[in-house]
């Protein structure tokens, strides 16, 4: 059963075995990371009006860059149905194990929104589909 986010705007659906948290970065209007049990996270940060999705999502790109030296940043075109978007897929060795991450920056009903996620290559798989389903149910009425 789906548990549901809602606080200063921000909305969305998470698995019930996964744990949610307020993030105060200050830049973002509002924001939570939610965890799976293992090691897989998702990052939302809520951006009131229309802001710049690059430098939005290249500031994310940079921070994993500058934490993790040797990743590989590629670019991502097709970005689905998003009235405007742009996104990176990063991967990269930590501890001797791949990871994979993703940045997503879209506008959505006259606000911006950018979504961090990120696992460990093994859980992938499962948690690929669990990330593409939390972004999508920002976009929908819950």
């Amino acid at each position: 059963m789906p548990q549901f986010y809602d606080k200063q705007g921000l909305r969305f659906a998470y698995p019930d075995n996964w744990t949610v948290a307020d993030d105060d970065d200050g830049a973002a209007d509002a924001a939570a990371t939610v965890s799976s049990p293992q090691t897989a996270f998702w990052s939302v940060m809520l951006y009131r009006g229309e802001r710049d999705l690059e430098h939005l999502a290249g500031t994310v790109v940079e921070a994993i860059k500058s934490e993790y030296p040797q990743v590989e940043v590629d670019e991502v075109k097709e970005l689905g149905d998003a009235e405007a978007a742009c996104g990176y897929d990063l991967s990269f060795s930590y501890v001797d194990l791949l990871n994979t991450a993703s940045v997503r920056a879209f506008l959505h009903a006259g606000d911006t929104y950018v979504v961090l996620s990120q696992t460990e290559d093994h859980e992938l798989p499962v948690v690929e589909p669990v990330f593409a389903a939390m972004t999508a149910s920002l976009t929908r009425e819950l």
